[in-house]
């Protein structure tokens, strides 16, 4: 094949689009400062990592056409679950199923209220969020604050292999491919685009939507509890209400990933490196100075341009692309 067919053939898309960014972030942050170390690499597989696996599970949500905004207090309940039982002397083998269960219940009561009640998600998730709050300040002792859990509990978390790559992100890289497969290949992958895209066409095709959502909130529920162990397994102490807020990280990443806000359309893989460019930037902000309260506010510029552009023609790009670089427009 010459290189003017493969040329007329290419084709990009969000994701292409998103990966050469994130490639253009790395290198940007490998020539400037000292993100390219073993302990700088190290720092940025190990932060990404929960938000990948995150992203992800809101991002199958988000493809039925609805959405969770209580990931980050949902989070904070299953670490304190897993501090809980460390310091009760459980073992790994018990403390980390009964966390990630503690994960599926709560996003599968979200998934059950929505559903039965048919109130939308938004709604039935903002309250939950609110209410997971209220639990943590009146019936968690100290706020849910567990400190010195010990290597019994961090040996997972802060592990490495080559002294760089942490265990975390192998795990998290393991859960993307998989999930990338399920979404392309399964049955229940296009079940969720066709529940995402039209509803009502589902059911004449024999797909019961409130079943499939029920069925995604827990499988969301699933993720979020490897997510939330991810995070907090590197730490020697858990709190929950560090978790408040995360879910402005992992819906972020979904959406600026290419996953569209209206269900539907999207693919796991762009959610992968949403993920890895919402913590790019954020670390470019912290190296050049940037006070937290930038990164909140850039983080709402970054939902808000993520939104539009997936409720935006993405073939206007493509045609915009190709007069750029003077290439004819591809045909379908």
């Amino acid at each position: 094949m010459s290189a003017t067919t493969v040329k007329k053939r290419f084709k990009p898309t969000r994701e292409t689009v998103l990966a050469l960014i994130v490639l253009a972030f790395l290198l940007f942050l490998s020539g400037t400062t000292n993100f390219a170390s073993r302990s700088g690499l190290y720092s940025f597989m190990l932060d990404v990592s929960p938000t990948i696996v995150a992203a992800i599970g809101v991002g199958m949500v988000i493809f039925t056409g609805n959405i969770d905004i209580s990931l980050g207090t949902m989070s904070g309940f299953v670490a304190y679950t897993a501090g809980a039982l460390v310091k009760a002397g459980a073992p790994m083998i018990v403390f980390v199923p009964a966390a990630i269960l503690v994960g599926v219940f709560l996003a599968g009561l979200n998934g059950f209220i929505t559903v039965k009640f048919k109130v939308p998600s938004i709604v039935v998730t903002l309250a939950m969020n609110m209410v997971h709050v209220g639990f943590y300040a009146t019936f968690l002792p100290q706020s849910g604050w567990i400190e010195n859990l010990g290597p019994r509990f961090t040996w997972f978390g802060r592990g490495r292999f080559f002294d760089v790559i942490p265990y975390t992100f192998v795990v998290a890289i393991v859960i993307a491919v998989f999930f990338v497969f399920v979404m392309k290949y399964s049955r229940f992958g296009k079940t969720l685009y066709a529940v995402g895209g039209d509803a009502q066409a589902a059911v004449y095709s024999g797909i019961d939507p409130d079943k499939t959502v029920m069925k995604v909130f827990l499988l969301e529920g699933f993720l979020i509890g490897i997510s939330a162990l991810l995070r907090a397994m590197t730490r020697n102490e858990v709190m929950p209400s560090v978790f408040i807020g995360r879910e402005l990280f992992f819906i972020s990443a979904a959406l600026v990933g290419g996953i569209s806000i209206a269900g539907g359309s999207g693919k796991i893989v762009g959610a992968v490196f949403g993920a890895m460019f919402v913590y790019l930037l954020t670390i470019t902000m912290i190296y050049f100075g940037f006070q937290d309260y930038y990164q909140f506010a850039l983080q709402g510029v970054i939902i808000l341009m993520a939104v539009y552009i997936t409720v935006t023609d993405f073939g206007r790009f493509n045609r915009l692309l190709r007069r750029i670089t003077g290439r004819p427009p591809v045909h379908s």
